[in-house]
């Protein structure tokens, strides 16, 4: 079979992303911690030799995960233990930044991300209730 290739898919598994995920220190983004509450990591804080990983990441959260919108964004969401993670690159190997949410703090209606504290401030301050 000369001048055929055969491209083989992302080999990154779970285990992989479990591995990664849990070796890095999490930095809680401020900026946004009274509306869209999350943390990241980015690769040049954890050192330009885990390009490859971010990657891999990047490319596995595209490849195991899901389609959804966050203020009409859409992106790219892998669902891993209680967390939710994306990636923000349009390219893959652009990948310098990963993010992650508390599953607990957000909800998924009809395939859009919504912060469940915003929700209920929204709601107390509609019925007068915002102190």
């Amino acid at each position: 079979m000369r001048g055929r290739f055969i491209i083989l898919k992302n080999m990154f598994t779970e285990n992989d992303f479990r591995n990664f995920v849990s070796r890095f220190k999490w930095t809680f983004a401020k900026t946004y911690a009274d509306k869209a509450p999350h943390e990241y990591i980015v690769l040049e804080k954890v050192g330009l030799e885990h390009k490859a990983e971010f990657i891999s990441v990047a490319q596995f959260i595209r490849d195991a995960g899901f389609k959804a919108s966050y203020y009409k964004r859409q992106r790219f969401y892998y669902i891993f233990d209680d967390n939710y993670y994306w990636t923000m690159d349009e390219n893959v190997e652009d990948t310098d930044l990963i993010n992650r949410a508390k599953l607990a703090d957000y909800e998924l209606i009809e395939n859009s991300w919504h912060w469940k504290c915003l929700k209920y401030n929204i709601r107390r301050i509609a019925v007068g209730q915002d102190g």
